[in-house]
């Protein structure tokens, strides 16, 4: 019983240290955490950086993503482009020492494929061509089979829309009410004083005079 306590133990030590060698790792890609037992990283700094060459992007855009060893090399690693909802776009390998996995879609995550040590690794990553947001390029570093990084992220990458929302700008109502003038014209009748013709007058005169004469 005692050495068959033993054998199983030495089973699932060799089990632990020997996972997932080949990168296949499809089970972690929501948590990004490998499956190796105790962590004991969790209070160090991680020696590895995540970096992209570009802060923005826009729809089906292409950018170089890179993950960087600072001094000791790292045997395992995944990584991914990220919003709030998980996994998006697709990658593109360069290089030997990579493999595409399918978290949710087809090549939404790049792995090692082999133990060996590294310290460099680049891919390319190609943006959905809708429902884009910001993101960051994560990755898990995985040094031995209790040292490991879990979610060591880029800095935020932002997304650019190349079409924005379309925005009707109305001009303000504006009533121009216009004044009716009216333009009253008085009717001016010029009276002129009935004069008496000169020939009229003369005449009455001489039909008074004889009058006058009797008188």
């Amino acid at each position: 019983m005692h050495v068959q306590f033993l054998i199983l133990v030495f089973g699932l030590n060799l089990h632990a240290l020997t996972a997932f060698p080949n990168g296949q790792v499809t089970q972690a890609c929501m948590s990004m955490t490998p499956e190796h037992g105790t962590n004991l990283s969790s209070s160090l700094e991680p020696p590895y950086t995540v970096t992209s060459d570009a802060s923005s992007y826009t729809d089906g855009q292409v950018i170089t993503v890179t993950l960087q060893a600072n001094n000791t090399g790292f045997k395992g690693f995944l990584l991914q482009a990220r919003d709030e909802e998980g996994p998006v776009g697709t990658f593109t390998l360069i290089g030997n020492n990579s493999q595409l996995l399918s978290c949710g879609t087809e090549g939404s995550a790049v792995s090692h494929n082999s133990r060996d040590v590294k310290s460099t690794i680049v891919a390319q990553w190609k943006a959905p061509n809708s429902n884009n947001t910001d993101i960051h390029f994560r990755a898990t570093f995985v040094q031995n089979v209790s040292l490991f990084w879990v979610g060591v992220q880029s800095h935020p990458v932002r997304f650019l829309p190349t079409n924005p929302p379309n925005v009707t700008a109305s001009p303000p109502n504006m009533t121009v009410s216009t004044t009716k003038v009216t333009v009253s014209t008085t009717k001016v009748t010029v009276s002129t004083p009935n004069r008496t013709s000169p020939s009229i007058s003369l005449t009455w005169c001489l039909f008074f005079l004889p009058l006058l004469a009797i008188i």
